[in-house]
């Protein structure tokens, strides 16, 4: 269900800027918040929905994502729509990393102009934090994770070393088209140590 793919960040390396990505926009912008960025996105490709995708989630699933796409189109009237998980809210969302958030570009363009009453987090923030932090009032909708997800042991976003090391294995383990949520999910679940591991750095 995405139509457009745009690739920004404030340290985008130059290979990217001057290599050319087939079907997608690359914006530089060096010194912008997150959600300066996503409004700029939404603003270039005339979009109604922008999902945001922070890179250091490898193996985001299409399904979901198609998923979160699915009901915003069905509650229009909301700003943000995200995931969550019964035992860890939407925080564990961050961690699990096998989707996004979605936002309406509006609510974004309502942000961007209180650019300077949203905090500075670092860039693994999640926008949900934005939106329950800005002035102004926002809908805000979250559905649950599948249930097969909704774990405290599972982990597939990088932000340490020993993350690198669970993506390595789990990239050799599977194909490049092979990176579905439930395939990702039984290697792990069948490794005890690598789910102690993901488990402990979950926190």
């Amino acid at each position: 269900m995405v139509q457009n793919v745009v690739v920004s960040g404030v340290g985008v390396p130059s290979t990217i800027l001057t290599s050319g990505i087939p079907g997608a926009t690359v914006l530089n912008q060096p010194h912008s918040h997150v959600i300066e960025r996503l409004a700029l996105a939404a603003d270039r490709t005339g979009s109604d929905w922008v999902v945001f995708l922070p890179g250091n989630r490898p193996f985001v699933d299409p399904v979901l994502v198609d998923r979160l796409l699915g009901e915003a189109k069905r509650h229009s009237e909301c700003d943000y729509v995200g995931f969550f998980s019964t035992g860890g809210g939407w925080q564990r969302m961050q961690r699990l990393g096998l989707a996004g958030e979605i936002c309406h570009a509006d609510a974004l363009r309502r942000l961007r102009r209180n650019i300077d009453r949203l905090s500075y987090c670092n860039e693994e923030t999640s926008l949900a934090s934005y939106f329950q932090d800005a002035p102004g009032s926002y809908q805000m909708r979250f559905i649950p994770v599948p249930a097969e997800l909704d774990r405290s042991d599972l982990r597939f976003s990088v932000e340490t070393e020993g993350d690198w090391d669970d993506i390595q294995l789990l990239c050799d383990s599977i194909s490049a088209e092979d990176t579905h949520w439930q395939r990702l999910a039984t290697i792990v679940l069948g490794n005890p140590g690598l789910r102690a591991a993901m488990e402990g750095r979950n926190g």
